[in-house]
Order: structure tokens, then sequence, then C-alpha cells
């Protein structure tokens, strides 16, 4: 077994890409083996030593990356029915001895992650991607009740419009608000707006009543400049974060009102709520309709049956024949909105379903692609061939960028065994 200056020499000759096979044997029995609080001072020395290494050859370490990466299958022994698990990057918070053995043998995805100097990290890379795809932005249209739209993505800060007599001010890069006012007025009409975004587009918006809402890419939300004094409904299409204002009714005989419920319906199902934060996933192309819940409580109710289901915080519905609910990791949800792609067990068809909308590139496939899962996080607004880089690392599956013949001025992906 390794002593402590073995495993020194180890570090700095592994850095250099100098060490032997029967060193790396030794290095790997002892990683198996060897308790968290040995580990940790390790990973805190690798991180302090690569941030003063420059970038190999490409491939350089793309074997050895594999010979690791078994190890850690052995030591996880995450196996899902679709397959085995691939852990693509990790987290040091989550404290276990098997993360920390993670952490520190996915050593160059995680500091190409994290690290903030202008050093070049260690990563293996595979061919570069020659077709350059930027990640997307805050980008939306607006359609107001006479059917003129606004281009949010361009317009000045400042009142946009108005509408029902309030005012839709764009507050800044991102964000529009619906002046919050006074209910409708009892026989006024209702104004409906409809706020949508592109492929590659994101936005939030805060309705009348003090509701925010964040878009997704390829999304929309259908909603009354104004909400009638006793319902609020809106209709959600794509995928959208909620953090719904409470709000009581109007005061009746000297008894205060009682709360107003707020109603999300997507295609196959209405989210009943009064106040709270929750995410609905509801793009068509996906196979299930994900409704995740964060803070406060939510009624779920199957279009097509009636059935209903009520969430606490931290379980997620999911309706595909019927709904059913599962106890989960609610922040996993939305990634998207603070910024990051994660992946949770996830096969290659729902990672590029994602990839396509966030960077509005289109998708090919070419011969039998892995269906194993993928596991991990990084930030959304990389470039696309930085997201590939990490997946094509596991050495699963590989990617091909260039321009797409069938439509012009647009890229596309191929994904290949």
């Amino acid at each position: 077994m390794m002593d402590e200056k073995s495993r020194n020499e180890f570090l700095e000759k592994y850095l250099a890409n100098q060490h032997t096979e029967q060193e790396h044997e030794l290095f790997m029995e002892w990683l198996n083996a060897a308790p968290l609080k040995e580990v940790q001072p390790m990973i805190e020395k690798y991180q302090a030593a690569t941030q003063k290494r420059q970038e190999p050859e490409p491939g350089q370490y793309a074997d050895l990356s594999r010979r690791i990466e078994e190890s850690i299958d052995g030591l996880h022994n995450e196996v899902q029915q679709s397959g085995r698990v691939i852990k693509l990057w990790t987290s040091v918070k989550k404290i276990a001895s098997v993360a920390a053995v993670v952490i520190l043998c996915a050593f160059a995805l995680i500091y190409f992650l994290t690290s903030p100097n202008q050093e070049k990290p260690l990563v293996v890379k595979t061919k570069p991607v020659n077709h350059k795809v930027l990640p997307g932005g805050n980008k939306a249209m607006l359609t107001l009740a006479d059917g003129s739209s606004i281009l949010l993505g361009s317009a000045p800060n400042g009142v946009l419009a108005k509408q029902a007599n309030i005012d839709i001010r764009k507050a800044t890069a991102g964000n529009i608000i619906y002046d919050a006012s006074n209910t409708l007025k009892p026989g006024a009409p209702v104004l409906y707006n409809t706020i949508t975004t592109p492929r590659g587009g994101q936005y939030q918006v805060t309705l009348s009543d003090g509701t925010k809402v964040w878009l997704n890419a390829a999304s929309s939300l259908k909603f009354p400049a104004v909400f009638s004094a006793n319902e609020r409904v809106v209709e959600l299409t794509g995928e959208a974060y909620f953090e719904v204002a409470k709000l009581a009714g109007p005061s009746i005989a000297g008894h205060s009102g009682g709360r107003i419920p707020f109603r999300v319906i997507t295609a196959r199902q209405t989210v009943e709520v009064l106040g709270t934060h929750f995410n609905i996933n509801a793009y068509a192309d996906e196979s299930t309709i994900n409704t995740t819940l964060l803070e406060g409580s939510v009624k779920v109710i199957q279009a097509e049956t009636n059935n209903s289901q009520l969430l606490k915080p931290g379980q997620q519905a999911k309706l595909r024949d019927n709904i059913r609910v599962l106890n989960v990791d609610a922040s996993e949800a939305i990634a998207w909105k603070n910024g990051y792609f994660n992946f949770s067990h996830e096969n290659i068809g729902s990672i590029m379903r994602q990839v396509s909308r966030w960077y509005d590139v289109n998708i090919q496939y070419e011969g039998e692609v892995t269906q194993e899962g993928f596991v991990g996080t990084i930030s959304k607004f990389k470039d696309v061939a930085q997201v590939l880089d990490m997946l094509q690392l596991t050495g699963s599956v590989h990617f091909k960028t260039e321009n797409d013949p069938g439509v012009a001025g647009k890229k596309r992906i191929i994904i290949m065994p």
C-alpha cells in the first residue's frame, strides 16, 4: 500500500504523464480502500497543482481516463435499467467516500468547469469541433391582445405598452413586469397576452398579481394582462418555473375573501395552487409531463381522466398514462433556470433535445447510439463544443458539428457511437 510520500510522488508524475502502469495500479488500490479523511487532502493537492499546469496534447490522457472511469463504475455500482451510468462530473458537496473518489478521478472535468483563472485547464479533448455554436440568451416575443408583437430582446428598457389600463415595462434584459394594479373590473373584457421564447431563448415575466414566471427555451405562456377577481388562469407550452403570489379575494359582508387559486393549463394536465414555487416541463417532444414542487403544495389534475395527486415539497409528478409521484431533488428540476444543464441518469436522446432547444441546432443520429445514463452538471452558457467534449470524454458517444444542408444558416450535430 502506498504511503503519503509515494502518493505525492505519484501525483507529480501523473500530472506530467510520467507515471508507470504499476504506480497507477498501486495508487488505485489505495484510492479504493482509503477513508475520506485521507482522500480529501489528495483532492486539494491535485486541484492546487492543476491550476499551474498547461493543457496537454489532445488525447494524452484518453486511455487513462477510460480506465479510471471503469474503476469508478466498479466502485459506484450504479446500474440502471438502460445500462451503465456514466459519471461526467460531480460536486464536492456530496460528502461521501465514493463521491470523493469520483471527484479525484474525474479531475479534467471538474477543473474544466470550475477554474476561474486564465491558465488552460487540464482537459482531455477529442477531435475539435469546427463550427462554433453559441448558447442561447434572453430572447422572446410578446404578443398583445390586439395582435401586435414586441421583440423583447431588442426592446429598450422602460414602458413598452399599455394593456387593461396597466403598464407593461421592461425592467432589465430578460425581465418584463406587468405593473400591479386592481383586479379586472366587472364587465371589462379580458385581454390576453402571450410571451413566447424561441429555440435558444429564455425570459422572465412578472404578472399583474405579482407572480413571477421564468420561461425556458421554445416555450410560451398565455395569460390575462389583468386577472379577474376570483380566478387566475394561464396556459403553458414547453417549460416554466413559477413563483406564485398568494392573493386573497375581496372582502364580503365584513369577512375577508378566500385565497384566489392559480391554475396552469398544459396539453394534458392542470396544476392548481394557491401560492407556491414549482416547475412544469411539458414539452411536446418529451414522453412525460413533469411537475416538480419546491415550496408549498400543488394539485396535479390529469385532463383525460380527472385523476389528481397532491404534491409535497421535494416531490415530482410524472404524467404519461397516469400520474406517478416520486421523491426527487427538486433543485435539479430548476437547474436550467439557474444557468445549468443537469443530467440525472438521462440518455443521450434526452440530453440532445435539451441541447437542441437551447443552442437552436438540429440533431441527427448515425448508427446505434448508446442508451447508457449520463449524470452531471455543466453551465448552459458555454459553447456547445465544450458540452460535447464532456460527453465525448466518456468514449461512449461522439459528435460532429456541421452546417445543416437542409436549413440555410443552421448548424446540426451528428451523434455517433
